[in-house]
């Protein structure tokens, strides 16, 4: 499994975010993409990436989600939005991410909501 090819010190780290994640919301799927995790609830959610000798969660969504604890990483990229979690043996801070999925889950719940409304045919 993809988890058990990480490195040691980073395994019980990305089960338990992969753990948090599924936790989040009923009818979270897992599915295997691109050769790493990625978590849909109402369309792609948010990934889970070893790169750089470290993990990352990225928020396919993320430029429309919010961020009031900043916990989002700066990076170059225009959609995605990265959180780097905390190198172990450094705590995580369990409770700003669980706020972080349930932004991300409203997030896509607002855009499916969106799409669907578009997608309806209008009366006359």
């Amino acid at each position: 499994a993809w988890f058990d090819r990480l490195p040691d010190h980073w395994q019980e780290r990305a089960q338990r975010l992969r753990e948090l994640i599924l936790d989040a919301a009923p009818g979270i799927e897992e599915k295997l993409s691109y050769n790493i995790p990625f978590y849909h609830y109402r369309g792609w959610m948010c990934f889970i990436n070893y790169a750089e000798n470290r993990l990352v969660v990225g928020f396919v969504r993320g430029i429309h989600m919010l961020d009031p604890e900043g916990l989002f990483s700066i990076t170059d990229h225009k959609l995605i939005r990265h959180y780097l979690p905390p190198i172990p043996p450094a705590q995580l801070a369990e409770d700003p991410f669980r706020r972080l999925m349930d932004e991300a889950i409203r997030t896509n719940v607002a855009i499916a909501e969106k799409k669907r409304a578009k997608a309806r045919p209008r009366k006359r």
